[in-house]
């Protein structure tokens, strides 16, 4: 159990595909289920993202959205 096993790519685009299911469920579940690691190893990784600007958040990191700087990171992979 690590944070370094979730990329940045991997957070992006699990708060997109949150996103376009219309915010349904929790996009912290929904990337522990896809990386099988735990709920506390996601939040940590989603705060990285956070941290280098690729999500945005008002209250919580639970309902974030992806900044232009995370789009272009999808965009060119790296």
């Amino acid at each position: 159990m690590a944070r370094k096993h979730i990329t940045d790519i991997q957070v992006v685009k699990n708060q997109l595909d949150w996103i376009d299911m219309n915010r349904d469920g929790c996009p912290i579940k929904m990337l522990s289920k896809k990386t099988g690691e735990c709920q506390k190893v996601v939040y940590r990784a989603m705060e990285r993202a956070y941290e280098k600007d690729y999500l945005e958040c008002g209250v919580s990191l639970r309902c974030g959205w992806v900044t232009d700087k995370g789009k272009e990171l999808i965009k060119n992979g790296t």
